[in-house]
């Protein structure tokens, strides 16, 4: 009889056991990304710029997670309906980060076939009659364009990675990260090559917007 009980121990333990280890075909996760700091909404450089009645955009990466800024219209008021436009229409469903410069940013949103230029809301811009100050602190996004013209945005934007201030006036600014700085700072790295294409392919799954409120209109296009 004690011989029956230590097997049926033995035997429960080895179950037991077996039952928490981890299946053989289960894929360890692609990057070991740090977890991010506590993030202080109000101690943000842009602080001043964020409200819970903003626009809220959540950028997925593909095995590294989620990515979430704050759009803000009271800046660029004709971008952010623009962009805003371009992720209800899917259009950034499996994009990608393809340019990538360590310590300055980070760049997607290539489409094909853009649906139009918009005219630059950036101080140095003669074509605009409104004003933004917002500045190229670490973490916000602004809008590429081409050298030299002002209006020519689409819908590529880039996040910066590390404070670019001699952007400023020049590009424009119109929003800010609000968590996913771990992130940002584990793609910038990937970058460091001589054409600024990244490594390795980072892809954006999906961009989503919660409107929180805010009703965009069609972008005016130039």
């Amino acid at each position: 009889m004690k011989k029956l009980l230590t097997t049926i121990l033995i035997l429960s333990i080895t179950l037991t056991l077996s039952g928490c280890s981890k299946p053989e075909d289960e894929e360890l996760p692609r990057y070991d990304i740090p977890r991010e700091s506590s993030i202080i909404l109000n101690e943000l450089p842009y602080s001043a710029y964020l409200s819970t009645s903003n626009p809220v955009i959540t950028i997925e990466v593909e095995d590294m997670g989620e990515m979430k800024l704050q759009l803000f219209p009271d800046v660029a008021p004709n971008t952010v309906n623009s962009i805003i436009e371009y992720i209800q229409n899917g259009d950034y469903e499996d994009n990608e980060f393809h340019r990538v410069i360590n310590d300055f940013m980070i760049q997607g949103g290539q489409l094909a076939s853009p649906s139009c230029t918009i005219v630059g809301e950036m101080n140095n811009n003669p074509d605009y009659e409104g004003t933004n100050d917002l500045k190229h602190d670490r973490g916000v996004i602004s809008m590429a364009r081409i050298g030299g013209m002002y209006n020519s945005q689409t819908s590529q934007f880039f996040i910066v990675h590390q404070d670019a201030y001699f952007l400023d006036n020049e590009y424009v600014t119109f929003g800010g990260l609000i968590s996913g700085f771990n992130i940002l700072d584990f793609i910038g790295p990937m970058g460091d090559n001589s054409n600024s294409v990244p490594a390795e392919r980072v892809t954006i799954t999906n961009i989503s917007v919660e409107l929180n409120g805010y009703a965009p209109e069609s972008p005016i296009c130039q």
